[in-house]
């Protein structure tokens, strides 16, 4: 009969050649995604309403940091100052960042 033989056709010729395309246009989808900083924090002036983050900073410039600290507020982190050099005793934060001078001339 006919319906066997088309069955078989689209199994061996159709259906992999489906598959590849499927596999070949999922692939090259995924490879165009980027991290952006506009994933994390917003452009001047905007505010996400109740949603804050909290950020551990270890500021290694031997000076004060306010305006950093006044940004990262603007912007609903909560910055927490690192008062020793070992942060990975300090309980678990959303990130951290090390603020330092080293090759500024």
């Amino acid at each position: 009969s006919v319906f066997p033989s088309r069955l078989l056709f689209f199994g061996i010729f159709i259906l992999p050649m489906l598959m590849i395309f499927i596999t070949m246009y999922l692939w090259q989808n995924s490879i165009t995604w980027e991290i952006t900083a506009s994933s994390y924090f917003l452009p001047t002036g905007e505010k996400i309403q109740n949603k804050s983050t909290n950020l551990l900073i270890l500021n290694d410039t031997g000076s004060e940091i306010n305006d950093l600290i006044a940004a990262l507020k603007a912007q609903n982190i909560v910055p927490e100052l690192a008062l020793q050099k070992n942060i990975t005793s300090i309980p678990q934060h959303h990130g951290a960042i090390k603020v330092s001078r080293a090759g500024k001339v």
